[in-house]
């Protein structure tokens, strides 16, 4: 296995592991109103700081990694799959910013509506990033 193999999918294995951290603490806020200021703030930072980083070094690592292979159709189902995850995740960062900059502001309404959105995108981003890590290893990589 090449190192940037090694990298992309330590990287994959960083950014799967931050949606399930994200689930918990989404989860724990559900329960106390109280900490949904805390818990925005929190998920923005694992955002900016972690998660997208890793999304990033998936995808950069990906695109390089993509003239070494052969294109068999599992790999375009997993390049698919990643793909829309990538690109669903982006969107909901925007998501996950602007709902901490609501809870900063007091925009109950606001961050209402952005929560209740974030979470059917972000729920789609970690379907999709499983299916794909699962094709992956359906193929040994």
């Amino acid at each position: 296995m090449s190192f940037l193999l090694v990298v992309h999918v330590l990287a994959a294995g960083l950014w799967l592991g931050c949606l399930a951290t994200e689930i918990a603490f989404e989860k724990a806020m559900a329960v106390d109103a109280a900490a949904r200021g805390f818990v925005s703030r929190l998920h923005d930072r694992v955002d900016r700081f972690v998660e997208g980083p890793a999304f990033v070094t998936v995808l950069a690592s990906g695109l390089v990694l993509l003239p070494q292979v052969a294109l068999t159709p599992g790999l375009l189902i997993k390049i698919g799959l990643g793909g829309a995850a990538v690109v669903l995740n982006v969107w909901c960062l925007k998501i996950v910013f602007d709902r901490a900059s609501a809870a900063r502001e007091g925009r109950v309404a606001d961050w209402e509506r952005l929560d209740h959105l974030q979470h059917r995108v972000g729920g789609g981003v970690t379907l999709l990033l499983v299916a794909a890590v699962l094709v992956g290893l359906g193929r040994g990589v």
